[in-house]
Order: structure tokens, then sequence, then C-alpha cells
């Protein structure tokens, strides 16, 4: 700190300031090139509003900059009549730009290419303009700011801002050295403007005053008066001379009708000793004396300009800005109140100024006077900022335009539309593709015509529009007729010729998140006889209104049919959408399920049971004269994207179908998909819009990705391809901006390969430990001490001082969770003791009838409840005792669902929790269990207010007050004086917690009273559904429409909140037995979607349930959970064929565990000598020797696996004659198109494509599902594990092809792919060794030990048969356990995903590599043998896959190379090989 403190003296206290150098940056050097780096920016982010120092430019290169909410934008303005170019944006990410300051002169080399801003949080922080990164920042300020300048000390180049607290800092940059200046009395400095003539002082605006301070040692200099109001902006003059013109003293009759009489005749009469003259007529001595200058020009909130002189320290003009050049003031409905700003600037000597309705004007000024000249009027609202760009004065308003004027030609350059908030919705008019639509957070419509003269002409529609617009939708036919919906639920359209807007009567009470134009529903029983009519969606409800009576009532679709009936729309809707032809309607609902209904009468035709997460966006192929006008792309909050080919349902018409799975599901995603654009030139091509900041483009046929954009820094909202241009895109995302784009352009292709440039672009802001108070820091240590807020309204609190309310909040939060401990002990467990709890659940209402009918029951036999209760209690324990057994036998009996042995729970542990969601009787021993819980623990309080709920406060008020521990509420309940004020007592102080937020007492209160009801809705808004499900069931245990109120709030908050199991034991509770089938259907764990199966099988849902079962079991599958797939057959009917698919999947997963056993051995898996080679090594020839030696081997343990699985077909039942359904069945239930995944994800494909291809039955048929098993594991990129597939199906080599199947001798093609694929993986993994680095260290070694026997017996080494080289060098190898063998045959997790080039591993290899170069020479002899053969020109490789080349000639072209580079064989030996190879290039190309 003291070296600090020395260098801070030494650096402020010189006189003389000498060079430091350039300035320290990241990046020194740089070519003048700052180009935004994704696509251009359509719609960039509005400049703010109320600073003057908003905006900045800089002449000398073009530059123009903006403070944005949250972002800086630089423009390139040019002087041609062209659209300024963004070419970069800046994101500050949560901080608010407020100013920003370029540096004066472009040329300087060590500023020149940065730039000042502050921020709202009080920092100020230099960027450098090229790259966007932070060079230096500091935070002195301790209150907003409001001014900044550049100026020079001693020199040295120094950053000056002014704020609120009287502060003035001087900061320089280089050094990090800052000196604040204070003044005193003076607390609110608005404005700094360094002279740009002696820049070692600065005008200080302090409200009405101007300040001339020396920034060295902030002395006052100057103090300047005559402002009636706050100044706003302050503009030194840079021309030379005298800005005053005094030719021009006449009157100017029309400038003085327009200014203020009272103002003017003050302004004459004044005579200040301030001034330096008792002449009243001083402004004309001022102007003939010797001294003038330096003058600036400034302007308050009061409209009023004044011309000051510094050299005579007061002003020589004053002006009065009108507010319209028309000459009276206009009264309109947005009449100027308050502050009114006035911007300034100065062109060739001359005084520009804005006007409060949005003009430029032009002034001449005289000794005395002033008179103006107006130049346009372009904005419509008020001016805040005037920049100067070359002759091009540039303008902002509130009109949210970037207008530009050029000043000499007095001619209009181009209009800039802006956006103050973020994007909402934007569209193209079909009609004409000119015509953009966009709307916003900002309340308003913005329609862009790129075919306009003026370049972007926009137009803005605004009148009459209520709410930020969130959703369009354009007419099919009447041109120009656009739909809007409102976030606070207003519907309408506008005609955007006239601008006119025209409303539909009010319906919805919150957001309308989509409107769309359709023919009409249903139009025989909604008697509709218009053409078209407009939808539109909120608050979970579809609407159809009539544009020909705007006023009328819409028609709800959810009325049309009846609840009960089949064919009833679902509550959940979350989005709707038409089919091309308006012949269908398709609902998504936030369960995932997507229902089409025939529009004609809202039959249901067809439900895509697919998707688990909430549908986000359905959108059909647009028309074309292929079949995909029937395809719909479906977008939800899952990353994946869903494609279904809907042609054979809706062609057929076939009624009620369930689609499991989709036609094709789009993979890539890192987050969810919440907009999909199909594009209007190309068929199958889609974009879609993305929370982790990107735009992808599909190729639908293939489900291919194509392009990636990565221009956004935030979460994307929208796309839309252009309907002009083919190879242009449109979108937005949460960032106040539209950007517009050429997928041609981009160099990604998925957002993995993004990721890593979006890292690079989001700047992060240093963070300055050294700042941090020690108030922070204990803040920040509270608020980590805290658990995350509940979704209840609740905020968090950062500050300090706020620790006391924090306290109390988190105390009254523990509180509520210790109100039913004993019920939270007990359900504690996983989530295998709610699947339990659910089919508990299940068995007691099918054994007391569907529903709540125990309810009616119990209110028609109200009357004779008193002679019952005897009889009730003596049964009771009987009942109590008899359904212990029921409830342990059903526990064993779904045993399954359990992970442990030991997480079997306890029956009372069952009962009890089922005491809550079974019938109200229960409820009183569950309130009595945990009345005695917290008795124990002495929270009478809790006791209390569940006594409360129960029904039983007096006697507790009793004990209370014997035990003398009566509390508030306890005193309060106790009727004193009259039962009238005690009920008004009660009631006020109810509410008077309910507003401290201490709800459940306020609750009780209202109980106390009798208002049941009223303290039940209180307890769902404020979300305490456990206690207002109890007080229901206690005290109005036979009002059934409460209950099922109750129950179905807190099943759609567990629902938000991810409980599903939760949810599907409410609404189960209830007799909503589908809707918890389908709470459980949205987990993705297998017991979850068993339990959702067997829910669905008690609604009578067949369809559903055999679904659900199926993907429970494929679930299972996946993770090798083989125990629960046994169970799960013995309790899901009609799914024994799924034993076929389980037998495969076992024999595939032992044949990899085997030949990790063999490696963990030390014996050669795969490749080496098979038994018959080595017995008759010694005899062979040497030719013989190459192809033995390189022959394929398999341990004796391994045995053909499709014999196995036949094997053990046979042995569970499966025989023969049953194939032919087995494969109809595999057919009907695997028909969806996939690209694995994982490794597991990959054999399990692979097993349901070999159990297709065993019970093949044609020749075509099994030739297909070998080719699409092979194409599985070409599709992985990684020939590891095509290796692996093709030597399992072929244990014995290509020679014995009988292991392959039946119709091997017919399925020509087919087997000879599987041939080529055999050795082509032998080749890739050969070839693989010799590109690593330990491949040339191996040969040339080994080489040089056979070379060189240590017996000097060269015969002998030369005898020494290859085969036996091999096993020798790997019984010394380091094979490593089982584990480590799993990891290396990728059956353990992916950490780095499928796509990653193969590594060898020398501890993990499962590929013996060869040991000399002998070895690997045979090797090649081997494969070129193979090649030889005549197999099928295979053509089709590139249409299994685009992932591996696989061009056997080509690698072995490179191992003869490698051989030549390693120098150990014989050239004449290279030189044979080569031309072996080139025949059979040769050969096989002419076949």
């Amino acid at each position: 700190m003291e070296e600090d403190t020395d260098f801070h003296c030494r650096f402020w206290d010189r006189n003389e300031f000498l060079s430091f150098g350039p300035l320290m940056c990241r990046f020194p050097q740089y070519d003048y090139d700052i180009e935004h780096e994704a696509g251009e920016i359509l719609l960039p982010p509005s400049p703010n509003w109320f600073l003057s120092n908003a905006l900045d430019s800089r002449s000398e290169d073009g530059l123009l900059v903006t403070a944005s909410f949250k972002s800086i934008v630089v423009y390139k303005v040019t002087q041609e009549k062209a659209m300024p170019k963004v070419i970069k944006l800046i994101p500050l990410g949560n901080e608010k730009v407020l100013l920003v300051k370029l540096h004066p002169n472009a040329m300087e080399t060590k500023y020149g290419h940065t730039l000042a801003v502050v921020s709202d949080t009080y920092t100020v922080t230099l960027f450098n303009m090229h790259s966007g990164e932070v060079i230096s920042q500091h935070r002195e300020h301790e209150k907003p700011v409001s001014g900044i300048a550049w100026g020079s000390v001693g020199g040295e180049e120094v950053i000056v801002t002014v704020g609120s607290g009287g502060r003035m800092v001087v900061w320089q940059a280089k050094d990090s050295v800052t000196r604040v200046h204070s003044f005193p009395y003076m607390n609110e400095l608005s404005s700094v403007e360094v002279n740009p003539k002696d820049p070692s002082q600065a005008l200080v605006a302090v409200l009405k005053t101007v300040l001339l301070v020396s920034l060295k040692d902030g002395k006052i200099l100057t103090q300047l008066k005559g402002h009636e109001y706050e100044i706003y902006c302050v503009k030194w003059y840079l021309g030379s001379g005298s800005p005053l013109e005094p030719e021009l003293a006449g009157n100017n009759s029309r400038a003085e009708a327009l200014c203020d009489n009272r103002t003017k005749e003050k302004v004459s009469s004044e005579d200040s000793p301030d001034r330096g003259s008792d002449s009243k007529n001083w402004r004309e001595n001022t102007v003939s004396s010797s001294e003038t200058g330096p003058f600036f020009v400034s302007s308050d909130y009061g409209r009023n300009i004044l011309l000051w002189d510094v050299s005579a320290k007061r002003y020589i003009v004053r002006a009065n800005v009108p507010h319209s050049t028309s000459g009276f003031k206009k009264q309109s409905k947005d009449k100027v109140h308050g502050k009114q700003h006035i911007s300034l600037g100065w062109y060739d000597g001359n005084l520009y100024s804005s006007t409060v309705r949005g003009e430029l004007l032009s002034w001449s000024l005289w000794p005395g006077g002033a008179k103006f000249k107006s130049l346009h009027h372009l904005h419509n609202r008020a001016i805040y900022n005037l920049v100067l760009v070359g002759d091009i004065a540039v303008t902002s308003g509130q009109d949210r335009f970037l207008q530009g004027y050029h000043l000499k030609k007095s001619s209009h350059m181009f209009q800039v539309p802006t956006l103050g908030a973020t994007a909402t919705t934007l569209s193209f008019c079909p009609q004409d593709v000119n015509r953009l639509a966009i709307g916003s957070l900002d309340n308003n419509i913005r329609l862009l015509n790129f075919g306009s003269p003026v370049p972007l002409q926009t137009q803005t529609i605004y009148h009459n529009i209520n709410g930020k617009v969130l959703s369009f939708s354009w007419h099919p036919v009447h041109e120009g007729r656009l739909l809007f919906g409102t976030a606070t639920g207003q519907v309408g359209w506008t005609d955007v010729a006239s601008g006119r807007v025209t409303t539909f009567a009010y319906h919805h009470q919150k957001s309308v998140y989509k409107v769309e134009w359709g023919l009409p529903v249903c139009p025989e029983k909604t008697g509709s006889s218009e053409d078209w009519y407009a939808y539109s969606f909120g608050d979970r409800e579809i609407v159809m209104r009539s544009s020909s009576d705007p006023m009328s009532d819409p028609v709800c679709l959810q009325k049309l049919v009846a609840e009960s009936e089949i064919n009833a729309l679902p509550k959940d809707v979350t989005e709707f959408s038409f089919s091309p032809d308006y012949k269908y309607l398709a609902l998504g609902s936030q369960d995932g399920q997507v229902r089409v209904y025939r529009r004609a009468d809202l039959t249901l035709v067809v439900t895509l049971a697919v998707v688990r997460k909430t549908i986000q966006h359905l959108l059909w192929h647009p028309p074309t004269q292929s079949h995909y006008s029937d395809v719909l792309a479906v977008a939800s909050s899952e990353k994946e994207i869903y494609i279904f080919d809907m042609e054979k349902y809706l062609q057929d018409d076939k009624i009620g179908s369930v689609v499991t799975q989709a036609t094709r599901d789009l993979q890539g995603h890192e987050s969810r998909v919440v907009w999909l654009a199909w594009s209007p030139h190309e068929d199958g091509i889609l974009a879609s819009a993305s929370y982790d900041h990107t735009v992808q483009l599909w190729d639908t046929k293939t489900g291919e990705p194509k392009v990636n954009y990565g221009g956004h820094l935030n979460r994307v909202f929208r796309v839309e391809f252009s309907p002009s241009d083919p190879d242009l895109m449109y979108s937005f995302a949460d960032e106040n901006s539209v950007h517009v784009w050429r997928p041609s352009e981009q160099t990604a292709k998925t957002p993995a390969e993004r990721s890593v440039n979006l890292k690079d672009i989001r700047t992060k802001k240093p963070k300055d430990k050294e700042t941090e108070t020690v108030e922070e820091t204990q803040s920040k240590a509270v608020e980590s001490s805290l658990p995350a807020e509940k979704k209840n309204g609740g905020s968090s609190v950062t500050s300090g001082t706020k620790s006391t309310s924090i306290s109390a909040a988190a105390s009254k939060k523990g509180h509520y969770k210790s109100f039913f401990p004993k019920f939270h002990t007990v359900c504690s467990k996983k989530k295998s003791f709610h699947h339990l709890l659910l089919l508990n659940l299940l068995n007691q209402t099918k054994n007391a009838g569907t529903g709540n009918g125990h309810l009616e029951e119990q209110v028609e036999d109200l009357e004779d409840l008193e002679e019952e209760l005897e009889e009730e209690k003596n049964s009771e324990e009987e009942v109590k005792e008899g359904s212990l057994p029921g409830i342990r036998s059903l526990c064993e009996k779904y045993s399954c669902l359990l992970e442990k042995d030991t997480e079997m729970p306890e029956p009372e542990d069952i009962e009890y929790a089922l005491s809550l969601y079974g019938n109200p009787d229960q409820i009183d021993g569950l309130l009595a269990a945990e009345i005695d819980a917290h008795e124990k623990k002495e929270n009478t309080i809790q006791a209390g207010l569940i006594h409360c709920w129960q029904g039983s406060l007096a006697d507790h008020i009793r004990q209370a007050a014997k035990q003398r521990k009566l509390s508030e509420f306890l005193v309060a309940s106790a009727p004193q004086v009259s039962m009238k004020l005690w009920q008004f007592a009660c009631e006020s102080y109810a509410e008077q917690l309910i507003d401290e937020g201490d709800i459940i007492t306020g609750a009780s209160y209202l109980i106390n009273i009798l208002k049941v009801e009223e303290a039940i809705n209180i307890l769902l808004k404020h979300h305490y559904y456990r206690e207002a499900l109890a007080i229901a069931k206690s005290r109005l245990g036979c009002n059934e429409e409460i209950m099922n109120k109750v129950v179905t709030a807190w099943a759609a908050s567990a629902i938000y909140e991810g409980s599903f199991d939760v949810a599907a034991l409410l609404q189960l509770s209830i007799g909503q037995v589908e809707s918890a089938a389908r709470a459980m259907a949205r987990k993705s764990d297998a017991g979850s979607l068993f339990v959702a199966a067997k829910l669905y099988a008690g609604a009578e849902k067949d369809d559903l349930a055999k679904a659900m079962g199926l993907l429970a079991l494929k679930e299972a599958s996946l993770k090798h959970e083989h125990g629960k797939i046994e169970s799960f057959l013995q309790h899901l009917p009609g799914f024994d064929w799924y034993k076929a698919v389980s037998c495969c999947h076992n024999v595939y997963l032992q044949i990899l565990q085997q030949v990790s056993s063999e490696m963990e051995k030390g014996e050669r898996y795969l490749i080496g000598d098979t038994a018959e080679n080595r017995e008759g090594n010694t005899n062979a020839n040497r030719d013989e020797k190459k192809t033995e030696s390189a022959a394929v081997s398999v341990p004796l343990v391994l045995r053909p696996p499709l014999e196995r699985i036949r094997e053990d077909w046979s042995n569970i039942g499966i025989t023969q004659e049953q194939y032919g359904d087995l494969y109809e069945t595999l057919t009907l239930n695997f028909s969806m198109q996939q690209t694995p995944t994982t490794v597991k994800q990959l054999w399990y494909l692979v097993t349901v494509a070999t159990c297709k291809m065993l019970t093949s039955p044609n020749k075509e048929a099994w030739e297909q599902h070998l080719k699409t098993a092979l194409g599985y594991a070409l599709s992985w990129g990684k020939v590891d594990q095509l290796f692996h597939l093709t030597h399992a199906l072929l244990p014995r080599g290509t020679s014995d092809l009988t292991t392959s199947g039946n119709h091997y001798l017919e399925a020509e093609e087919a087997v000879s792919l599987l041939c080529y694929m055999y050795n082509y993986s032998e080749i890739s993994l050969l070839h693989s060794f010799l590109e690593s680095d330990e491949a040339s260290s191996v040969l040339r070694v080994q080489n040089s030990r056979t070379d060189h026997p240590k017996d000097g017996s060269e015969k002998e080494a030369k005898n020494v048969p290859i085969a036996d080289d091999v096993p020798e060098s790997l019984e010394n190898m380091n094979v490593g356990t089982l584990e480590t063998q799993l990891e290396t045959l990728n059956l353990a997790k992916d950490a780095d995903g499928p796509r990653k080039t193969l590594e060898m591993n020398a501890k993990n290899q499962f590929y013996v590599p060869p040991q000399s170069c002998k070895e690997l020479t045979v090797r090649v002899h081997h494969h070129l043998d193979h090649l030889e053969k005549d197999y099928k020109t295979l053509h089709n490789l590139d249409v299994l896959s685009t992932k591996v080349s696989c061009d056997s000639e080509k690698f072995l072209g490179e191992i003869i190379l490698k051989l030549k580079e390693i120098g150990k064989v014989e050239e004449g030996d290279i030189e044979a090989l080569s031309q072996r190879l080139s025949e059979v290039a040769r050969d096989n190309s002419s076949k």
C-alpha cells in the first residue's frame, strides 16, 4: 500500500509528465478491421434515452458508437446514401450501458482503438473495440455516473467521469491511476466536456451552474451562472474565431414571436456584477472588445440555449427552442411535461439543435439574439442525442430511429430502425415478400419494407396496442391484414396500408402466445358462415373469433366436445397448428403428447405419444407436390426434434391411432428447441431455434445437420427463411437485435462445433477482488448459506443491511417444512417408495371403486351417520389390521422396482403415507401423529395450528392456559368480549399475517371463523398444498369439488417442479388414473415407465399401456437391467415376444464380456493364427504361411452368435413356425430410423436388426437387415465397433460364411458387404497402429531383434514361425482388469462422444499389432489376397454411412509406404507389394 501511495503522489504532484510508452493491451497490433463476427445485424439495439452521452462519433474514420441497453454497438457510417453497417457489438452481460466515449483521435497509437464506457454498476471500463475485450476498469464512483469525456494531464491521456455525490474521477488507464476530486455542496454533476484546445480543462455541469475545472488538481477556475433549469447538454465551439454573425443583428420577427416574452425582457434588463459590466447592453460591448473566446453552448430542461464566452465569464446569447416550428404550441395527447431535452452540435461554425417534437434546427447567432431554420422533421418524438459524422448529422430519438441527414446537401441519407426491447416474433407477408413484420416487448409492431427507395423504410404501429406483442399471423387471402396477440390478452388485427388497428372482444386474462387464421372448426355445431376465422391461444384455451363481428363472444374449442367423450380436447394445451390444407388441427400439450383432430368435427384422428416434455412448437411442412405436405415437425422442451410422416394416418383417415415412434429424430441441440421453420425453397429443409444460443439447419430426409449459426450470444427465440432468397435467414434472440445471415457463409455444422467459438466471443468481465468490500463478502456468505427460493413470489436479498429480514424469512421457511415432520420422514425415500405407494393406492382405488364415489355415499347417508358411528369405531382396528398384509403382499409382488433388497419399506410407513392420499376419515390419525411429534419437540405453535385444522382447538387452549403457554393466536381465538368482535378481529389479524408473509397462521385464523374455503384458496395461492389438502379433508371431507381443486392445483405445481411421481399420486387419489399415467410417463427411468404402463392399463387405455410398457423395456435394455426386464415381462401382458430381443441382446453382451476375459488372460483377440494353421505351419510353404499366419482366430469359448441366439430362443419356446409373427411384431414396434449416440444404444440397435435378420421371411429382408446392422456400426464413426460386429458374425473368418445365417448363399451383395467390412476393419486397425507414435519404434526394435539373434544363428532366427512371436509378446502385456477392458470396448459411458479418432493404448489394446516388419509384410499379403477375391462391387457404402471412407486400397497403399519408410524390408519386396496392389486395384475397377 505504501508503494501505491508513493506512485500516486509522484504521478499527480509532478509538473511535467513523461510518456510511459504504448498502452498495455493483450492484442496491441490490429488491422483496422472490427467487423461483426457473425451475420449482419438487421435491427440493432436502441440507444438509451435521457442521456446526452448515449451516442458518440468520430468523423476521422466514420465511426458511430451507441450505448444500447446491455450492449455497445459500433457502426461504420459512409458519406453516401447507404445504411450504416454494424461492425461490432460488445455485450456487457447483466450490466446496462449508460455512456460511451470514443477517443477523439483515431490515429493515436495508444488509445485510438479504445472505447470508454460507463455502466449502471458505477463502473468505468476501457474496451478494445477490435476484440471487444476489457483492457482496464475502475469502480471509484459510489453513486450513478452521468458524464464522461477524454482529457489530458501533462501529456498523458485520461478519462474524466462525473456523477452524483459531487465526485469527479480522473483516470489514467495505462497504469490504473485515479484521482478523485470532490466538490462540497455540489451533489449532482450532470455532464462533463473537455476543452479541445486545452484538454487539461473541462466544463462540468452542476444543476444550473457550469464550472470550468482543472483536471490535474480539481481546482475550480470559473463558475458560470445563467440557467434557470438543470443543464442537459454542453458542447465546446470547435471553429476558429467567433460563432457570432454581427451582420445579422436585425430583428427576426418569426424568432421573436416564438420566444418567451417574459424571458426576453428579463434577459435584456439583467445587469449582474458577475458579468463585469455596468452597461445594460453588455453583449454588444463584449463582441466589440478584443477579449473573445473560447466559446461553448449549453442547453437546459427548459428548452433554453445559452452561448458562453469563457474569457468574459458570461453568456452572450440566449435563445429559447420552440415546441414546434409551426408557430404555435401543438395541443395533443403527448404534450411535453417535465424535463425537455435539447441536444446540441457544432458543424462548420454553425450551431444545430433538436426540438422536443423531433425536428433538427440550424441556428444563426448574433450579439443578443438568434434565429433558427428547420432542416427536417424525421422524428415524431423527442431527440435525445445529436452527433456529427463528417457532413452527416446523426440523431437518435424516442421513436427508436437513427436518422442521418447530410447538412451540406440538405438530403436525408439513411434511417436505421432499432429495437428498444427484445423481439418476440417476426413474419413475412405471403403476398408481399418485401414486407417483414416484427413484434417486440415495447408494445408496437415494426413493418420493414425491403423494396423502398429509402434504405429499409420502416413503419411503426403502436396506437391501440395494449401490451407486448407476442404473436403474428398474416391473412392467407387478404393482403396486408396482420393478426396479433399481446401479453395483456388483447387480440386484434391491423391493416398495414392504413395502420388502423381493429381489436376483438377481450377473452384471455393473460398472455396470448399464438394466433393463426383458419377455416371454421365444427361449422355445423357452431353455425359458422364465414370463410376465415381468427384463432388465439392463451390461458390454456383456444378460441375462435369472427372478423366480421369482433365484439361477439368467441367460441372456446375445448367446450365444443364434452370432457367425458373420447375426443375431448386436453386441458393442458401449449400449442396448436392447422395443416396446410386446413383439414386437420394439431394440438400439443404439457405432457408432450400431440393430438391431431379433424377440423370439421373435432374427431381425434391420431395421437403422437413420443415426446415427454412440454410441446413448444408444431409446424406442418408447407404445401408441395411431394408427400412432405403431411409431415409434422415437433419441438419441445427436450433437445431433440421429432419428425412425423402423417401420410398413412391422414390419407387412410384412421380414427384413434396411437403413434409411439417418430419417423425421424434430429439430435444435436444442447438445450430446448422453441421454434421451427420449414424452407419454402427446398423440401425437407428445417431450421430450429434453441436455448443453446444457436440456429440449426437440418436435412430431414437424411437426419443430418447442415449448418449451424452461432452469432447470437443469448438464447434464440425465432428463425425464419427469406421468402425471396434461399440463402438468407432471419433470427433473433434475447438481446434486442435481429440478425440476418447466409447459411452458405457458416462453417460450423452442429452446436457442439460452434460452442468453442461462442466461448471466445463472450467477454468475461474481470473481477477486481481488491475492490470487494467486507459488506459484500458478508452478503455473499449469507446468500450462499440460504437454500434456493421457492417459486412462490419470494425475492432474494443481496444487501447486507437486510440480514434480519433474511433470517426471518429463513425461519418461516423452516417452520413450514416442519409442519409434517413424521410424514416427511416416512416419505423421504427414493423414487421406488413412491412407485410402491402409487401401486398400493391404485389397488385401494380398484377395491373401493373408481374416483371418490365414497364421498357421494357419505353425503347421501349423512342423516344416518350418528347411528353408524359406533359400528365404525368397532371396525377401525379390524380394518387397520387387515390392510397391512395386503400392503406387504403388494410390496413383495413389485419388489423388482427396488434398487436394493434392503430398501423394502415397512407396511406401516406405506399405510401412514396413504392416509394423506386416501379417504378423508384417515386424515385424523395422520394429524394426531403429527401433533404428538410436535409436542415431543415442544413445538407448541405448530401443534396448535394442526389442532385448529382438526377442530380440537378448545382442549389445546385449555391445556396451554394451564401451562401458561398461550400465544397471540390462542388469545385472539378466545371469545372474550363477543362473537362478533372476535370474528372481526380474527379476520383482520389474518389479513395482516398474510400480508407479512405468515400464510399458515393467517389461514388458520380464517378457519377459526369458519371461512375454510377462503383459507384453502389462500394456501393454494401461496403454494402450501399439503396444508390445503389436510384442511380440506379434515373440515370439508364431503365437498368433492374443493378437494379436487386442491389436488389439481398441487398436481399442476408438482408437474411444473418436475415431481411427476407426487403429481401422479395426487391425480390418482381423485380418480384421474389416465392423468397419473401421463405424469409418470414424463419420467425417463424404466421403473417410472413401467408404473405408467400399469396406470394406463388401470385406465383401460390399452394402446398407451402397451406403448409405455415397450418404452420401459427399451430403457431397461439400454441400461442393461436384465433383471428388471424379466420382472416387467411377468407383469406386462402381450410382451412375450420381447424375450427374443432380450436373449439376443444378452448374447452380444456375453460375447463382448468374453472378449474382455480372454484379453485379461493374455490371449489374442480375433487377430492371430487359427489352431489349424498352427498345426500345419511347419509343413506349409512360404506363400501359404503368409496367408495362414495372418488368418483370423477366435477363442474356443466363442461360438457363432446367431447359432447361440437360435438355441436360446428354442429354450424359451420360440419355434421356427413363430418367426413370421415375431418378424411382423418387431417391424411394427421398431420402425423408426435412428442414429446411435452411445455404445449401449448402438448394440441395442444392432440387436434389433439381428432379430429381424433371423426372422426374415425372405432373402431381400434378410439382406436389408444385415445391411442395417452394418450401417449402425459404420455410423458410429470409429472402426472398433465395426471390428467387434463383423468378427462376431464371422468368428471363423470369411472362409466360413455358414455362421452368418440361412440366406448367405442367396444374398450375395450383403454377404460381400459383410466380408468387405470384415477385412476393412482389420486393415483400418492396422493402419491406425502404424499412424501411432509407438509403431516405428516397436517395428524397428522387434525387427532388429529378429534379424540379429543373440546366439548368432541367423538360420534359426529365420526358421522361427511368425505366429510364435505374437503370443510371446502378448504374455508380457499388461492387459489390466475386466473393468478396464470394458472401458476399452467403449461399454462404459462415453466421455468424449463417438466422433473422436481412435487412440491406441499400449496397456488396453483389443487388437494385437504386428511385432516385426516380417509379420507386417505377411499381413499385407493376406489382405491383398482378400482384395483379389471376386467380391461384388460395393456401391452402397455411402448409403450406409458417410462417417467412414472404407477405402481399403488407400490404407494398404499407405501401409506399404510406411514399410518403405521404416527401411527394414528389402526394396524388391516393397516393389512387389506395390505392384500387386496396383494389379488388385486395376482388377477391382474392371469388375
